[in-house]
Parts: C-alpha cells; structure tokens; sequence
C-alpha cells in the first residue's frame, strides 16, 4: 500500500483483464428529474462493475440555472457544470496518484485548481454555453524529484478517463423510447472572444477520497465529495469521477428540455432523463492499446412529460441536446493546460496534445 492505493490489486486486476474482457467493462447509470415548483435532482443508480454489481445511490439536489435565480451571489446547490469539472479534476489527480504510488512516490498532497473558459450563447446562463478550454494547475508535495513528478503527469494526459473524454471526441447518443433522435453538436466558432472562467479546487484526502469546493463568488462553494466503491478500495462515502460525468449530463438535459418546453408553452412538465457510460479499462490499464481510455460510449434516454406528445417532446429534447454546453464538452475535443507546481516552484507547462 502507498498513498492508500494498493498496486498490486491493480496488478491483480490487469491480469483479470487480460484473461476475460468483460471484467474490464464497467457501467455506470444515473437518473435525473427535474419537477416545476421542486427543480432538479439527480441520483446514480446500480453500477455494474465488470461483473459486479455495485449497489451505488447517492442523490444531488442541484441548481438548474433558470428557475434558481442565477443572480444569487452565492447559491446553495451545485450546477451540471460543477459536476462535470470536479469529476475531471478527481480523475486527473487520482490518476496522478496511482502512477506515482506505482513508480514509488509517497505523496504529502496534491491538488488541483480547474478552470474551464466558456463563451455564453446566452447571457449569464452557463448550461448552453461553449467550452472553448480547460486548464489544471496542479500543486504536489512529495518525496520525488521533480523529472519524477513530470513524468507522472503526463500519465494524466494518457491515462485519464474523464480527461481523455474531455480531450477526444466521444460518442453520445440520445434516445427518446426506442427512437434514436438525431443531433449534431455545435463548436464555438473559431476566434470567438470574451467569455468567463468557471474554477473548482480539488483535493486529494486519501486513498480514493477527494473534495471539490467552487472558488468563484457567483458559484456553489460547498464541497463535492468523490470517493470510489467498495469493492475498487473505496468506502462507498460519494459518487467516483465517472458516476458525476453521467449525472451532470442527465441534469442538464432534464433542465433544458424542461426550459424548452417551458419556452414554448408557458409551464414547463415533469421530464426525467436516464444516462448510461460506458468504459473499457482495457485502455486505462493498457492491456489494449485499441480500447480508448476514455468513455467509449454515452447514452441518454428522456422520459416525456405526462400529457405531451411525442413530436413535441422530441423536438424539445433535441433542442436541449443541441444548446446542452456538456453535450459540447464531452461530445468534441477540448486544449487543456497542464501546469505542475511541486514545492511552490513550477517545473512543467505542456499543453494537451502536443
């Protein structure tokens, strides 16, 4: 054991792997709902872990960006978009974790602050805004030396699934029933300016236990938890980094498909949307170098409102996914910026990619 991670379980595991693919295939599910009058909230539910199931249930109550008065300067509940960067944040530190514990490095902590620069469609309404990039600053002590640590941390570029989702293109689907809805994710246009940065602080506690706090006065500055299941040397105490992707997302939509309706209609109704990823740890454990390392695949289902056709409903739904500012995220390919400091001196920049 070194820094609460147990390398040779993962040593253990890569050889499951390798014997049988389908112990490499993980699940997670989330479910969110947004009601007129309560708002928004979203819950994981059973994670299937290779061939365990985890029986996983956590629940958020987060802010939806319209009917929560965005003007509150310090909201009490979190948006899709702080999920979202917490949980790319933790899988990058995490992932810096086990590769250092793995070469050696016992570290006395390490954080992290991102910042993710957004362009708004809409003023002052971030969930259909445009991510034109994400940053990382990362903050290590440790007994390693510096060539050491960089090393780890190019791991975070390769090896990162939430990173890599964000840094690659992934495949998203949506489904309304049986029906696949057609869409097409719309980038930000090329030389666009302006905009604001959304910023989050991650901390590692130990093992596979993080906190993330927002650091801007107009954001939710209560901490997320982030901790992994039992049975992969967690305590079962928060969602793990890939649960809050697939809850992020599922929040959003319901939200905009609700705003939609809402825009069209005059009230808006009862709309619930199912979220399904996908990952094959082939990649990360690098048994199979043609497996991503990132999300292979999200899918998204949307439950209608009682009373609302089909047409409609779809027509919504599809307008949420189009405008839907983590659909763009995770859909497209983002820059990100590494910036490691280790003993308050700064001993590496390199950009994603190159």
């Amino acid at each position: 054991m070194r820094n609460g991670f147990s390398v040779s379980s993962s040593s253990e595991f890569v050889n499951e792997i390798r014997d049988d693919a389908r112990e490499a295939l993980f699940h997670y599910h989330a479910t969110a709902c947004f009601r007129p009058g309560r708002g928004l909230r979203a819950w994981t539910r059973p994670a299937i872990l290779g061939r365990i199931k985890s029986a996983r249930r956590f629940a958020l109550d987060l802010a939806d960006g319209w009917q929560d008065h965005p003007a509150d300067p310090q909201p009490q509940e979190h948006t899709p978009l702080d999920l979202a960067l917490a949980a790319v944040g933790v899988c990058s530190l995490k992932t810096a974790i086990a590769g250092g514990s793995a070469r050696g490095i016992t570290f006395d902590s390490i954080e992290m602050v991102v910042s993710a620069e957004v362009q708004p469609q809409e003023e002052d309404f971030l969930p259909t805004a445009r991510v034109r990039r994400i940053a990382y600053d990362i903050t290590t002590r440790s007994d390693a030396d510096a060539g050491l640590i960089e090393e780890v941390t190019r791991q975070i570029l390769d090896r990162s699934p939430n990173h890599r989702t964000v840094k690659d293109t992934t495949e998203l689907h949506f489904h309304a029933g049986e029906r696949e809805l057609g869409w097409s994710p719309t980038a930000i246009p090329a030389g666009t300016s302006g905009g604001r940065t959304v910023r989050r602080h991650v901390k590692w506690i130990s093992g596979t236990q993080f906190e993330s706090a927002g650091l801007d006065a107009d954001g939710c500055r209560l901490p997320l938890r982030v901790d992994e299941a039992k049975q992969f040397a967690g305590v079962d105490w928060a969602p793990n980094p890939q649960e809050y992707v697939v809850l992020a997302l599922a929040a959003e939509l319901a939200s905009l498909a609700a705003r939609e309706q809402e825009a069209a209609t005059g009230s808006a109704g009862t709309w619930s949307v199912h979220a399904h990823g996908l990952l094959d740890l082939r990649g990360l454990m690098l048994v199979d170098p043609a497996a991503a390392v990132g999300f292979q695949t999200i899918g998204c289902t949307v439950d209608r409102p009682a009373g609302l056709g089909a047409a409609e409903a779809d027509r919504y739904f599809r307008t949420a996914v189009e405008r839907s500012a983590l659909v763009e995220l995770l859909a497209l390919p983002h820059p990100v910026e590494v910036r490691l400091s280790s003993d308050e001196r700064e001993t590496l920049r390199a950009a994603a990619g190159r």
